[in-house]
Parts: structure tokens; C-alpha cells; sequence
């Protein structure tokens, strides 16, 4: 069983916590925040999709989405494991579109975001992979050691109809991945409109790693 503590909590979302794996700081681990009501048994949910898309692919890791990396019994409950998205040039933990978007809206008028999106909606498509829920808050902007940024999905990959999501051709899936894109991120002013609209109630917080990775990161900057 892994030992899961307030230390290692990296953010609270929703329904989830998510935790670095106290052996292994290149992964994250997924558990419910509750045990109870109509939100349990999600992060069971999502491991079961990934084994069975994964399957599908041969196990062939995903391009730009966060690559599942099997279950794990903890002392919080099931446990889903995934890659932790982490910055190249610090390797402290990615921050989300959302939470930089907060802080500096102008962000995504820069070259590198707009290289970064389209490249991100390629992938996304190459993965085949039908995704619903491409919202700015589960979406981690990586800095890249090259300067550039990479945007990986850590979260809404799927469909909340289970058996309909299953059984559509993945070509299908592309074309619909392509609607759900143009909803909520892209081009990038349509990104700011959904920000504007849903900024106060989207329910992400740092936990104590993130914001000790977050204050470290401050003082690099003023102490260079």
C-alpha cells in the first residue's frame, strides 16, 4: 500500500486529489476526494478507460495527453497513477492554463501559446481519442528547456455516456474531439471568453507542494 500525506498533495480539484508518488516524483497519483455521493468511483472509472483505450492502442503512449501508468492501492483509496507534468527548465510540477490565466490574461496572445495550441489540437487528434472535456483547467501549460511550451491534458479524456463513447469509430471521435476544441480553446479569443465566463467556478487549489515548488520558483526569480 502507498502512504499517501498532506506534504505530497500537488492540487484538490473537483472530485480529486492529486498526490506525488512518494517513490517515484515523475508520477502522480489520482484518488477520489470522497468516498461517498455521485462523485465516487470516478478515478476507478478513468483507470478502467485507460487500461481498455490503452489495449486498444497496443499500449502505445499518448502524444498530448498525460500517459495512465497503472492502479495503486493507497491508505486515501484507490489510486490511478499518470505522468506528472513537469517544467523542463525546473522540474517543478506544470502550472494549468487556468491558474496562469488568472494571473496574466495576455498570455495566450503570445507566439509560443498560439504555436503551442495548434500543435496541441494536432496531437490530440493523432491520439484518436475522443476528449469532452478540454476546459483550460485541465489542461498543464510545460516549459519547455528549448523556450517553448508544450500543453498537455490531464484530465477529461472520455465521454460521460460510457457505452455511447465506446462504441463510435475513432474517426468519428476526431470529428467530435475537433467540436469540443472550437467550444472551449480554440482560437484563443474563444478561450478567453469561456475563462471570463467560468473563472469563479472552477474549483482547483495548490496543495502544499505545489505552492513550496511555487514560492521556491519566486525566489529564484528575485535572487538569480
Amino acid at each position: 500500500m502507498i502512504t499517501l500525506n498532506e506534504e505530497l498533495l500537488i492540487a484538490s480539484g473537483g472530485i480529486r486529489d492529486i498526490y506525488q508518488h512518494p517513490e517515484n516524483p515523475q508520477v502522480c497519483i489520482k484518488v477520489d476526494r470522497s468516498s461517498e455521493g455521485p462523485t465516487a468511483g470516478s478515478t476507478q472509472a478513468e483507470a478502467q478507460l485507460f487500461d481498455k483505450l490503452l489495449d486498444q492502442r497496443g499500449q502505445r503512449d499518448f502524444i498530448a495527453i498525460s500517459n495512465y501508468r497503472g492502479c495503486a492501492e493507497t491508505n486515501l483509496g484507490f489510486g490511478a497513477m499518470f505522468d506528472l507534468i513537469t517544467d523542463e527548465t525546473s522540474g517543478r510540477p506544470s502550472q494549468i492554463l487556468m491558474k496562469i490565466l488568472q494571473e496574466d490574461q495576455l498570455f495566450i496572445q503570445t507566439d509560443r501559446f498560439k504555436k503551442a495550441l495548434k500543435v496541441f489540437r494536432r496531437d490530440l487528434v493523432k491520439d484518436a481519442v475522443l476528449c469532452q472535456d478540454i476546459r483550460p483547467w485541465n489542461i498543464c501549460v510545460q516549459e519547455l528547456a528549448d523556450g517553448e511550451l508544450k500543453l498537455v491534458l490531464i484530465d477529461g479524456v472520455g465521454h460521460k455516456k460510457k457505452q455511447w463513447f465506446e462504441s463510435i469509430k475513432p474517426f468519428i471521435q476526431a470529428k467530435m474531439l475537433y467540436y469540443f476544441f472550437s467550444k472551449y480553446i480554440y482560437p484563443e479569443n474563444r478561450l478567453l471568453q469561456f475563462y471570463n465566463n467560468r473563472r469563479k467556478s472552477y474549483a482547483w487549489k495548490p496543495g502544499p507542494l505545489f505552492s513550496k515548488n511555487a514560492d521556491a520558483k519566486d525566489e529564484l526569480d528575485l535572487n538569480p
